[in-house]
Protein backbone atom coordinates (compact mmCIF):
# COMPACT_ATOMS: atom_id res chain seq x y z
CA UNK A 1 0.00 0.00 0.00
CA UNK A 2 1.26 3.46 -0.89
CA UNK A 3 2.49 5.38 2.13
CA UNK A 4 0.88 8.81 2.20
CA UNK A 5 2.68 11.79 3.67
CA UNK A 6 1.51 15.40 3.78
CA UNK A 7 3.12 16.14 0.43
CA UNK A 8 1.42 13.26 -1.36
CA UNK A 9 -1.89 14.11 0.31
CA UNK A 10 -1.71 17.60 -1.12
CA UNK A 11 -0.84 16.19 -4.56
CA UNK A 12 -3.76 13.76 -4.32
CA UNK A 13 -6.45 15.68 -2.45
CA UNK A 14 -9.30 13.84 -0.73
CA UNK A 15 -11.77 16.02 -2.62
CA UNK A 16 -14.53 14.95 -4.98
CA UNK A 17 -17.24 17.01 -6.60
CA UNK A 18 -17.66 20.70 -5.70
CA UNK A 19 -20.97 22.50 -6.08
CA UNK A 20 -21.50 26.27 -6.34
CA UNK A 21 -24.37 28.10 -4.63
CA UNK A 22 -25.99 31.51 -4.48
CA UNK A 23 -26.57 32.30 -0.81
CA UNK A 24 -29.08 34.78 0.62
CA UNK A 25 -28.27 35.63 4.24
CA UNK A 26 -30.70 37.30 6.67
CA UNK A 27 -29.88 38.61 10.15
CA UNK A 28 -32.57 39.95 12.49
CA UNK A 29 -32.14 41.31 15.99
CA UNK A 30 -35.17 41.49 18.33
CA UNK A 31 -35.85 43.58 21.42
CA UNK A 32 -36.10 47.31 22.04
CA UNK A 33 -33.41 48.18 19.50
CA UNK A 34 -34.28 46.07 16.49
CA UNK A 35 -31.94 45.59 13.57
CA UNK A 36 -32.18 43.75 10.26
CA UNK A 37 -29.95 43.27 7.26
CA UNK A 38 -29.68 40.90 4.32
CA UNK A 39 -26.84 40.06 2.02
CA UNK A 40 -26.10 37.89 -1.00
CA UNK A 41 -22.90 35.96 -1.51
CA UNK A 42 -21.71 32.64 -2.93
CA UNK A 43 -20.78 29.41 -1.19
CA UNK A 44 -19.32 26.06 -2.16
CA UNK A 45 -20.26 22.52 -1.12
CA UNK A 46 -17.22 20.25 -1.01
CA UNK A 47 -17.41 16.47 -1.11
CA UNK A 48 -14.70 15.30 1.31
CA UNK A 49 -13.45 11.83 0.42
CA UNK A 50 -12.15 8.90 2.47
CA UNK A 51 -9.53 8.06 -0.17
CA UNK A 52 -7.35 10.23 -2.43
CA UNK A 53 -8.70 10.66 -5.93
CA UNK A 54 -6.80 8.67 -8.56
CA UNK A 55 -7.84 11.19 -11.15
CA UNK A 56 -8.01 14.81 -10.01
CA UNK A 57 -11.29 16.34 -11.10
CA UNK A 58 -11.25 19.39 -13.34
CA UNK A 59 -12.61 22.51 -11.69
CA UNK A 60 -13.16 25.95 -13.26
CA UNK A 61 -9.94 27.77 -14.15
CA UNK A 62 -10.80 30.56 -11.68
CA UNK A 63 -10.96 28.12 -8.73
CA UNK A 64 -8.10 26.31 -7.01
CA UNK A 65 -7.47 24.02 -4.05
CA UNK A 66 -4.75 25.33 -1.72
CA UNK A 67 -3.42 27.72 -4.40
CA UNK A 68 -3.89 31.42 -5.18
CA UNK A 69 -6.76 32.16 -7.56
CA UNK A 70 -9.91 34.23 -7.85
CA UNK A 71 -11.59 31.62 -5.62
CA UNK A 72 -9.66 29.28 -3.36
CA UNK A 73 -10.38 26.69 -0.69
CA UNK A 74 -7.92 25.58 1.97
CA UNK A 75 -8.37 22.73 4.46
CA UNK A 76 -6.10 24.47 6.96
CA UNK A 77 -8.80 27.07 7.71
CA UNK A 78 -11.13 24.41 9.12
CA UNK A 79 -11.16 21.69 11.74
CA UNK A 80 -8.22 22.09 14.11
CA UNK A 81 -6.91 25.04 12.01
CA UNK A 82 -3.43 23.57 11.68
CA UNK A 83 -1.53 25.19 8.81
CA UNK A 84 -0.30 21.73 7.84
CA UNK A 85 -3.80 20.20 7.66
CA UNK A 86 -4.87 18.41 4.49
CA UNK A 87 -8.36 17.56 3.26
CA UNK A 88 -7.70 14.04 4.58
CA UNK A 89 -6.93 15.43 8.06
CA UNK A 90 -10.14 17.44 7.95
CA UNK A 91 -12.23 14.39 7.03
CA UNK A 92 -10.76 12.42 9.94
CA UNK A 93 -11.23 15.34 12.35
CA UNK A 94 -14.94 15.67 11.51
CA UNK A 95 -15.49 11.90 11.54
CA UNK A 96 -13.92 11.71 15.02
CA UNK A 97 -16.31 14.42 16.28
CA UNK A 98 -19.22 12.27 15.09
CA UNK A 99 -17.72 9.18 16.74
CA UNK A 100 -17.37 11.11 20.00
CA UNK A 101 -21.07 11.91 19.78
CA UNK A 102 -22.40 8.40 19.04
CA UNK A 103 -19.47 6.00 19.65
CA UNK A 104 -20.33 4.50 16.24
CA UNK A 105 -17.05 4.01 14.35
CA UNK A 106 -18.70 2.65 11.20
CA UNK A 107 -21.55 5.13 10.82
CA UNK A 108 -19.97 7.88 8.70
CA UNK A 109 -19.47 7.15 4.99
CA UNK A 110 -19.65 10.59 3.38
CA UNK A 111 -19.02 14.17 4.52
CA UNK A 112 -19.96 17.33 2.62
CA UNK A 113 -18.71 20.75 3.72
CA UNK A 114 -20.68 23.94 3.07
CA UNK A 115 -18.42 26.97 3.33
CA UNK A 116 -17.38 30.27 1.77
CA UNK A 117 -14.35 30.25 -0.54
CA UNK A 118 -11.47 32.67 -0.17
CA UNK A 119 -11.53 35.49 -2.71
CA UNK A 120 -8.10 36.50 -4.07
CA UNK A 121 -6.68 34.57 -1.11
CA UNK A 122 -8.66 36.54 1.48
CA UNK A 123 -11.59 35.04 3.34
CA UNK A 124 -13.38 34.72 6.64
CA UNK A 125 -15.88 31.99 7.50
CA UNK A 126 -18.14 32.86 10.45
CA UNK A 127 -20.07 29.65 9.80
CA UNK A 128 -19.35 26.44 7.93
CA UNK A 129 -21.62 23.39 8.08
CA UNK A 130 -20.69 19.73 7.64
CA UNK A 131 -23.34 17.26 6.42
CA UNK A 132 -22.42 13.71 7.47
CA UNK A 133 -24.11 10.68 5.87
CA UNK A 134 -24.31 6.96 6.60
CA UNK A 135 -23.89 4.14 4.07
CA UNK A 136 -27.56 4.48 3.04
CA UNK A 137 -27.09 8.14 2.11
CA UNK A 138 -29.10 9.40 5.09
CA UNK A 139 -28.04 12.55 6.93
CA UNK A 140 -27.14 11.44 10.46
CA UNK A 141 -25.03 14.36 11.69
CA UNK A 142 -24.68 18.08 11.07
CA UNK A 143 -21.76 20.00 12.52
CA UNK A 144 -21.82 23.79 12.82
CA UNK A 145 -18.29 25.17 12.72
CA UNK A 146 -18.57 28.67 14.22
CA UNK A 147 -15.73 31.18 14.18
CA UNK A 148 -15.48 34.66 15.69
CA UNK A 149 -13.34 37.59 14.58
CA UNK A 150 -11.05 37.13 17.61
CA UNK A 151 -9.55 33.90 16.28
CA UNK A 152 -11.63 31.36 18.23
CA UNK A 153 -13.63 28.44 16.83
CA UNK A 154 -16.21 26.01 18.21
CA UNK A 155 -17.90 22.93 16.72
CA UNK A 156 -21.54 22.24 17.61
CA UNK A 157 -22.14 18.54 16.85
CA UNK A 158 -25.77 17.64 16.09
CA UNK A 159 -27.14 14.14 15.72
CA UNK A 160 -30.08 13.63 13.38
CA UNK A 161 -31.98 11.03 15.39
CA UNK A 162 -35.10 10.79 13.25
CA UNK A 163 -33.11 10.87 9.96
CA UNK A 164 -35.31 13.67 8.66
CA UNK A 165 -35.12 17.36 9.44
CA UNK A 166 -32.63 18.38 12.07
CA UNK A 167 -33.43 20.96 14.73
CA UNK A 168 -31.41 20.84 17.91
CA UNK A 169 -30.78 22.97 20.94
CA UNK A 170 -27.31 23.60 22.31
CA UNK A 171 -25.77 25.87 24.93
CA UNK A 172 -23.87 28.83 23.52
CA UNK A 173 -20.16 28.16 24.07
CA UNK A 174 -18.39 30.69 21.86
CA UNK A 175 -18.33 34.46 22.32
CA UNK A 176 -19.31 35.60 18.83
CA UNK A 177 -20.31 39.25 19.06
CA UNK A 178 -19.50 42.01 21.60
CA UNK A 179 -23.18 42.98 21.42
CA UNK A 180 -24.29 39.73 23.07
CA UNK A 181 -23.07 37.98 26.23
CA UNK A 182 -21.54 34.53 26.30
CA UNK A 183 -24.77 33.09 27.67
CA UNK A 184 -27.96 31.59 26.35
CA UNK A 185 -28.66 28.83 23.86
CA UNK A 186 -29.06 28.16 20.15
CA UNK A 187 -31.67 26.35 18.11
CA UNK A 188 -29.77 25.05 15.10
CA UNK A 189 -31.28 23.71 11.89
CA UNK A 190 -29.64 22.40 8.73
CA UNK A 191 -31.20 20.66 5.75
CA UNK A 192 -29.92 19.80 2.28
CA UNK A 193 -32.45 18.56 -0.27
CA UNK A 194 -31.66 18.26 -3.99
CA UNK A 195 -30.19 21.62 -5.09
CA UNK A 196 -31.28 23.69 -2.07
CA UNK A 197 -29.84 24.18 1.40
CA UNK A 198 -31.44 25.84 4.42
CA UNK A 199 -29.50 26.89 7.53
CA UNK A 200 -30.96 28.56 10.61
CA UNK A 201 -29.42 29.80 13.87
CA UNK A 202 -31.83 31.08 16.52
CA UNK A 203 -30.30 32.64 19.63
CA UNK A 204 -32.27 32.61 22.89
CA UNK A 205 -31.34 34.54 26.02
CA UNK A 206 -33.31 34.21 29.26
CA UNK A 207 -36.02 32.28 27.40
CA UNK A 208 -36.48 35.07 24.86
CA UNK A 209 -35.61 34.96 21.18
CA UNK A 210 -33.15 37.81 20.66
CA UNK A 211 -31.57 37.01 17.29
CA UNK A 212 -32.03 34.79 14.26
CA UNK A 213 -29.81 34.23 11.24
CA UNK A 214 -30.94 32.24 8.22
CA UNK A 215 -29.17 31.27 5.04
CA UNK A 216 -31.00 30.05 1.94
CA UNK A 217 -28.88 28.58 -0.83
CA UNK A 218 -29.64 27.48 -4.35
CA UNK A 219 -27.22 25.60 -6.56
CA UNK A 220 -25.98 27.11 -9.83
CA UNK A 221 -23.48 25.72 -12.31
CA UNK A 222 -19.90 25.82 -11.10
CA UNK A 223 -18.15 27.37 -14.07
CA UNK A 224 -15.98 30.36 -14.93
CA UNK A 225 -18.92 32.36 -16.25
CA UNK A 226 -20.84 32.19 -12.97
CA UNK A 227 -17.70 33.04 -10.99
CA UNK A 228 -17.20 36.18 -13.12
CA UNK A 229 -20.91 37.05 -12.82
CA UNK A 230 -20.61 36.83 -9.02
CA UNK A 231 -17.74 39.34 -9.13
CA UNK A 232 -19.61 41.70 -11.45
CA UNK A 233 -22.71 41.58 -9.22
CA UNK A 234 -20.53 42.19 -6.14
CA UNK A 235 -21.82 38.93 -4.64
CA UNK A 236 -18.19 38.13 -3.88
CA UNK A 237 -15.13 40.32 -3.50
CA UNK A 238 -12.06 40.26 -1.21
CA UNK A 239 -13.06 40.72 2.42
CA UNK A 240 -16.79 41.05 1.79
CA UNK A 241 -17.96 39.04 4.80
CA UNK A 242 -15.34 40.62 7.09
CA UNK A 243 -16.30 44.14 5.92
CA UNK A 244 -20.02 43.48 6.36
CA UNK A 245 -19.53 42.14 9.89
CA UNK A 246 -17.68 45.28 10.97
CA UNK A 247 -20.05 47.59 9.10
CA UNK A 248 -23.05 46.08 10.93
CA UNK A 249 -21.13 46.33 14.22
CA UNK A 250 -20.58 50.04 13.57
CA UNK A 251 -24.32 50.51 12.95
CA UNK A 252 -25.15 48.72 16.20
CA UNK A 253 -22.62 50.88 18.03
CA UNK A 254 -24.30 54.03 16.67
CA UNK A 255 -27.60 52.65 18.01
CA UNK A 256 -25.87 52.60 21.43
CA UNK A 257 -26.37 48.91 22.03
CA UNK A 258 -24.49 47.66 25.09
CA UNK A 259 -21.05 46.13 24.61
CA UNK A 260 -19.79 43.05 26.47
CA UNK A 261 -16.21 42.36 27.47
CA UNK A 262 -14.45 39.57 25.59
CA UNK A 263 -14.20 36.55 27.95
CA UNK A 264 -11.31 34.03 28.05
CA UNK A 265 -11.38 31.38 25.31
CA UNK A 266 -13.01 28.03 26.04
CA UNK A 267 -10.62 25.08 26.45
CA UNK A 268 -13.21 22.62 25.12
CA UNK A 269 -13.69 23.30 21.41
CA UNK A 270 -16.79 21.20 20.70
CA UNK A 271 -20.19 20.45 22.25
CA UNK A 272 -23.28 18.38 21.48
CA UNK A 273 -26.86 19.30 20.67
CA UNK A 274 -30.14 18.02 22.13
CA UNK A 275 -32.86 16.90 19.71
CA UNK A 276 -35.95 19.15 19.82
CA UNK A 277 -37.29 18.43 16.32
CA UNK A 278 -40.58 17.21 17.81
CA UNK A 279 -41.19 20.48 19.69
Amino acid sequence: MEKLNNKSLKMKPFIGDIKFFEADIFHERYGKKKHFFKNRTNAILIDLKTKPQKKILKYPAFFSLEKFNLLTWSASKHGNQSKFSTSHDLYQFIKNLCINRTKDKEGIHKIKLLTFPKVLNFGFNPLSVYFCYNNKGLLIHSIFEVRNTFGDMHHYVLRNINLKKLTQKTTKKLFVSPFYPKKGSYKLFANYVHDKIMISVEYTLQNKKVFIATMKLKEIKFNNLNIIKAFLKFSIYPGKIWINIHLQALILWFKRINLYKIPPSEKIKHSFGIDISKD
